[in-house]
């Protein structure tokens, strides 16, 4: 089913995932960093931050596409013979 390269692959993969897994173990129970704000004490604000922050990112670059992007017929004046 799987060739070598399929399995050399997915257990680099899983390696990486692995050794993340343990950084953050480390990261959450070793560096322990004070707070400074109060909403920094909120179970998992980094996570909500993050993914707030990219659903922002994805709806400013739809809105700049909007005024960006050029019509279908724009095209065909400058690659029509």
């Amino acid at each position: 089913m799987w060739n070598k390269l399929d399995k050399k692959s997915v257990l680099r993969a899983l390696t990486i995932v692995i050794i993340a897994f343990f950084l953050s173990l480390l990261g959450a129970f070793y560096f322990h960093e004070e707070k400074r704000f109060f909403f920094e004490k909120i179970p998992f604000f980094e996570g909500w931050l993050g993914l707030f922050g990219a659903l922002f990112l994805t709806f400013l670059v739809k809105i700049v596409g909007i005024f960006v992007s050029k019509k279908e017929e724009d095209y065909d004046k400058y690659y029509s013979s």
